[in-house]
C-alpha cells in the first residue's frame, strides 16, 4: 500500500511538473506578424480617475485575450497549432522525413496516414482556441465612439472620449481611454401631446408613475421604460390595437450653457389604411364580449361543423363530436374575464395555464376579433395530446451519498381523466448504483455499479386544491393551484442495510407571482423498513471494532480469540446490570451503550408521517439571466397529529400499525446569490442553516432525515459523512447530527471551449443539540463557542458542458480542521489529503 502511495504521490508531482513546463514555455507572440501588437490591457480613466466598472468597459469593441489565473490558456492553445498544415499526406510526408521515417518503422503506410489524421484533427481543435487580439486603431476607433454614445445616452451630451496606445514590454501594448464627461443635460421642461382623450385619460391617472420627471437628468432609458410602462398601461386598459412604436419622444437643447434639455412625449391618433385611403381610427376601450373555447382543434378539421357546444359562465365550449372536456374544470385555466375589458396580461396568463396543464399542445393559439359593436370576441383554440402517452428517459444520477449511477424510467401518462384535465401517471425506475465509499481507494471504481434501486411511482395531479372547504378566495386560480396525490415505493439493494421505502403524499401547491412558490405537504406518510439489520456490524465497521476495544477490558465469554462474532449478545452481556459493568468498568459501559443507541437508530423500523410548508423565491428572469437570488425556506412537522391516532404501547412510546412514530420538527432556509462579474465569469454565493428537534415519541432524528456534512455538493474537502458533529473524530462510519450550518462560495469561470473551470471554499458542519447523556461534548452545540468548529475547505474544480448536463470535477482540500489539537489551519492541505469530487451539473 505504501509503495502505491508513493507512486501515486510521485505521478501527480510529475504531471505537475509538465504542466507547469508546458505553460512557462508558451510564447503568446508566436503568430504574431512584425508589425502586430498584442492587446494585454484596456484601461479606462474617467474625469482623471481610473474605473473598472463593468458597464462601462463592456462598450470597448476590443478586449484582450481572456485569461484563467493569470494566465491566457485559450491563446496558449492557439500557438501549439500550426497555422500552414500540410492539406495532404504526401505534403506532411515530404515535409517531416523524419518524423514521418520513425513513424513508418512502427506502424504501415495505412496507420502513417492515420497519425497525419489525427495530427490535422488536433491542429484544427487547437485553432479554434482564442487566437491573439491585435491592437486595431479601428476598433479603439470604434470604441471611443461607444464610449461616446454610452455617455450621451446617460445625459452627458458635451462628453469628451480620448485613446493612446501605451507599449507594454516586448510587442505588447495597452489602450488607455480617458473620459472627460463634463456637466449632464437636466430635463427642464417636460410636456405631454396625447391626441386621443381615451388615452390621455388612463395616462393622467397613473401620471406618477413616469419614468421622465422634469428636474431628473437626461437618461435615454428612461424613456425607453417609459414606452414599455405606457404599452402595457394601455394594453391592460382595453386598448387592444395599441402597440408601442405609435409612442416617440421629442427633444432639443433649450440653453447649452445652463445644460437643459426640453423634452416632448407625442402619441397620436391611430392611422388605418382602408382600400387606399388613410383613414382616422380613434382609439377605444374595448371589452371581450364573446368567449369561444374550441376543444379539440386541428388544422385538417377546421373547416367542419362543431356538433357539441355548453355555454357556461359566459364561455362557450365546441367540439366536433362529443366534448371531453368538463367546462366547469376548464374555465379554471382561462383568465380571459367574460365582458371585461381587454387585458393583455389576461390573455398570455391563459396561455401560461393552458400550457402548463401539459393537456393541450404548444403553442397555445388565442385570436381576437373585432365584432360587429366594436368589441371582442376572443377564439381559444385548444388541440389536445394523446389520452395515453409514454415517458422513457434514461440519465446518470449523481449525490452526496450515491457518487455515480446510471438511470432508467419508463413511465405510462393517462391525461384527462375524469375530464377535468387531471393527470395520472404509473412510473417505474431501475437505477445502478456505485457505492464505494472512498474514492481514494486502490479498489474505487466510479464506472464499477455495483448496487441497485429499484422503485414504483403511481401519482394523480390535479390543476385545483382538491380539500372539503372552498380555496377559491384564499388561492384563486391565477395561482395556478395544483393538487398531487401520490403513492410510492421503492427498494435499495447493497445501499446501507438494504432499504425498503413505501410513500404516500397529499401535496398542494400555488404560484404568487412568477417568482414565488409555495407548497404544502398536508400528508406525507413514509415507512421506513431496514431489510437486513445484521448486517449493521459489517457496514457500519468502526462500531465493531469500538466492541473489540472494550473487550480487551471486558473478555466475551463467547468469545475464544481474535474478534467479537456475535456483537449483539455481547452488548446484552454488557449492559446487563445484573453483570455491575456500569460501576466497575464506566468509560466502556458508555461506549457500548452509544453502540447500542445508534444501532437502534440506524435500523428501527419507523414511520414517519409528515406535514410541511415550503415556500420558494427564485429571482431568475430565463435560461441566461446569471445574476438573480434564490431563497427556499421550509418548515416540517413530524408525528403531532399522527401520534394522537397512536395507541400507547409501552410507557414512553406510541406505535401506529405496530411501528413507533417518529416526532420532531424541523426548520431550513437556504439562500443563494449568483453575479455575473463579466463574459462567462461569475460569482456563486451558498448558505444553508438546518435544525431538526425530537420530541415527545422521540429522542433522535431518524437516520434518513439528520443532517451530514461532506461530499461534492457540500463541504467538498471531506466525503459524505465523513465531517462532525462538532469538532469530534468518532471515526464513525457515518457520522450525522441534527444541526447544520454550510456556506459556500466559488468563482466559476471559462478555461477554453466548453471546458470551464472554479476555484471554491466551503465552510460548516454538523452537531447535535439532543444533550443526550450518550453523545460526546464535542459533538454537542454550544452556542457562539462552536463558531470555532466550523470547518473549512478549499479547492478547485473543472468542468465540461455537455449542453444538456455539466459533468464536474472538483478537488477539496482541508484548510481549516476543528478536530485537531494543534495546528488547525493547512495541516494537511496537500495532495495526499485531498478528496476528489465527481458530479453533474453545478454544487449549487
Amino acid at each position: 500500500m505504501k509503495i502505491q502511495d508513493t507512486l501515486t504521490n510521485n505521478l501527480k508531482i510529475i504531471i505537475s511538473l509538465l504542466f507547469l513546463s508546458a505553460i512557462t514555455s508558451c510564447n503568446t507572440l508566436k503568430s504574431l506578424q512584425e508589425d502586430d501588437y498584442l492587446l494585454v490591457e484596456n484601461k479606462v480613466f474617467v474625469n482623471d480617475k481610473r474605473t473598472s466598472n463593468l458597464d462601462v468597459h463592456s462598450y470597448i469593441k476590443q478586449r484582450p485575450n481572456q485569461k484563467v489565473l493569470g494566465l491566457p490558456f485559450s491563446l496558449y492553445l492557439y500557438n501549439w497549432a500550426v497555422e500552414d498544415f500540410e492539406k495532404t499526406t504526401e505534403k506532411w510526408t515530404v515535409n517531416h522525413p523524419n518524423h514521418t521515417k520513425f513513424i513508418q518503422t512502427l506502424f504501415s503506410d495505412k496507420q502513417t496516414k492515420e497519425v497525419y489524421l489525427f495530427y490535422k484533427k488536433i491542429n484544427k481543435m487547437l485553432q479554434k482556441n482564442e487566437a491573439p487580439i491585435i491592437v486595431s486603431a479601428t476598433k479603439t476607433e470604434k470604441s471611443v465612439n461607444t464610449l461616446k454614445k454610452y455617455y450621451e445616452n446617460k445625459g452627458y451630451f458635451d462628453v469628451e472620449v480620448n485613446s493612446k496606445e501605451i507599449n507594454e514590454k516586448l510587442k505588447k501594448k495597452s489602450v488607455e481611454y480617458h473620459i472627460k464627461t463634463n456637466d449632464p443635460y437636466i430635463i427642464n421642461d417636460y410636456t405631454v401631446d396625447i391626441e386621443s382623450p381615451v388615452l390621455k385619460k388612463i395616462y393622467n391617472k397613473f401620471k406618477k408613475e413616469s419614468f421622465v420627471v422634469e428636474g431628473k437628468q437626461f437618461n435615454r432609458k428612461d424613456f425607453v421604460n417609459e414606452q414599455d410602462r405606457l404599452t402595457y398601461l394601455f394594453r391592460n386598459s382595453g386598448i387592444y390595437s395599441f402597440q408601442k412604436n405609435y409612442i416617440y419622444f421629442e427633444g432639443k437643447i433649450k440653453d447649452s450653457v445652463a445644460k437643459i434639455k426640453k423634452v416632448r412625449l407625442v402619441i397620436k391618433e391611430k392611422v388605418s389604411k382602408r382600400k387606399n385611403t388613410l383613414i382616422l381610427d380613434t382609439f377605444r376601450i374595448q371589452k371581450v364580449t364573446k368567449i369561444n373555447v374550441y376543444t379539440d382543434y386541428s388544422f385538417v378539421n377546421k373547416n367542419l361543423k362543431y356538433k357539441d357546444s355548453v355555454a357556461y359562465n359566459g364561455l362557450t365550449f365546441y367540439a366536433h363530436h362529443q366534448l371531453l372536456h368538463n367546462p366547469k374544470r376548464l374555465i379554471n385555466n382561462i383568465a380571459i374575464t367574460p365582458n371585461g375589458v381587454y387585458k393583455d396580461i389576461e390573455r398570455k396568463a391563459t396561455i401560461a395555464y393552458l400550457n402548463d396543464s401539459k393537456i393541450f399542445e404548444s403553442p397555445i393559439n388565442i385570436e381576437y376579433v373585432t365584432n360587429k359593436e366594436g368589441n371582442l370576441t376572443a377564439n381559444i383554440y385548444l388541440a389536445p395530446l394523446k389520452k395515453f402517452g409514454i415517458d422513457v428517459k434514461a440519465d446518470v444520477i449523481h449525490s452526496n451519498v450515491k457518487p455515480f449511477g446510471v438511470l432508467g424510467k419508463f413511465g405510462i401518462i393517462w391525461r384527462n381523466v375524469f375530464k377535468g384535465l387531471e393527470i395520472f401517471e404509473l412510473s417505474s425506475q431501475f437505477s445502478f448504483l456505485n457505492i464505494a465509499k472512498d474514492t481514494s481507494s486502490p479498489d474505487f471504481n466510479y464506472f464499477g455499479l455495483t448496487a441497485w434501486e429499484f422503485g414504483v411511482n403511481m401519482a394523480f395531479n390535479i390543476p385545483r386544491i382538491l380539500f372539503p372547504v372552498p380555496t377559491n378566495n384564499l388561492i384563486p386560480k391565477r395561482m395556478r393551484p395544483k393538487t398531487t396525490i401520490g403513492i410510492s415505493s421503492s427498494f435499495q439493494k447493497n445501499i446501507g442495510l438494504d432499504r425498503q421505502n413505501i410513500t404516500g403524499n397529499i401535496t398542494y401547491s400555488w404560484l404568487n407571482g412568477k417568482k414565488s412558490k409555495h407548497q404544502l405537504d398536508l400528508l406525507n406518510l413514509q415507512y421506513i423498513n431496514n431489510i437486513n439489520s445484521p448486517n449493521y456490524f459489517k457496514i457500519f465497521n468502526s462500531e465493531l471494532i469500538k466492541l473489540n476495544n472494550v473487550a480487551a477490558v471486558i473478555p466475551d465469554p463467547n468469545m475464544n480469540e481474535g474478534e467479537i462474532t456475535k456483537p449483539l449478545e455481547y452488548i446484552q452481556y454488557v449492559l446487563d446490570e445484573t453483570n455491575s459493568f456500569e460501576a466497575f468498568y464506566p468509560n466502556e459501559f458508555l461506549i457500548v451503550q452509544q453502540v447500542q443507541e445508534r444501532k437502534k437508530i440506524i435500523t428501527e423500523d419507523i414511520l414517519v408521517p409528515t406535514m410541511s410548508y415550503t415556500y420558494t423565491y427564485n429571482g431568475k428572469k430565463n435560461a441566461k439571466d446569471t445574476q438573480f437570488s434564490f431563497v427556499n425556506a421550509r418548515f416540517v412537522s413530524v408525528g403531532s397529529i399522527t401520534s394522537a391516532l397512536a395507541k400507547q404501547k409501552t410507557e414512553d412510546k406510541k406505535e401506529l400499525f405496530g411501528l413507533p412514530i417518529a416526532q420532531y420538527i424541523k426548520t431550513e432556509i437556504e439562500y443563494k446569490k449568483y453575479w455575473n462579474l463579466y463574459n462567462h465569469h461569475h460569482l456563486a454565493f451558498r448558505t444553508f442553516v438546518g435544525v431538526a428537534m425530537p420530541f415527545g415519541n422521540s429522542t433522535s432524528i431518524p437516520f434518513s432525515r439528520s443532517y451530514r456534512a461532506g461530499g461534492s455538493n457540500d463541504i467538498r474537502a471531506w466525503k459524505t459523512f465523513e465531517l462532525g458533529p462538532g469538532s469530534s473524530q468518532s471515526n464513525l462510519d457515518f457520522n450525522i447530527g441534527n444541526l447544520k450550518l454550510v456556506s459556500n462560495f466559488e468563482y466559476r469561470f471559462k478555461v477554453i471551449n466548453n471546458f470551464y473551470g472554479a476555484l471554491f471554499v466551503d465552510a460548516g458542519n454538523i452537531w447535535d443539540l439532543t444533550n443526550s447523556a450518550l453523545i460526546e461534548g464535542n459533538s454537542s452545540y454550544k452556542g457562539w463557542d462552536s463558531i470555532k468548529e466550523i470547518a473549512v475547505g478549499s479547492g478547485f474544480g473543472l468542468r465540461y458542458d455537455f449542453d444538456f448536463l455539466i459533468f464536474r470535477l472538483d478537488v477539496g482540500f482541508k484548510t481549516y480542521e476543528p478536530y485537531l489539537e494543534n495546528n488547525k489551519w493547512f495541516e494537511h492541505y496537500n495532495l495526499s489529503h485531498s478528496v476528489y469530487n465527481f458530479g453533474i451539473n453545478y454544487p449549487f
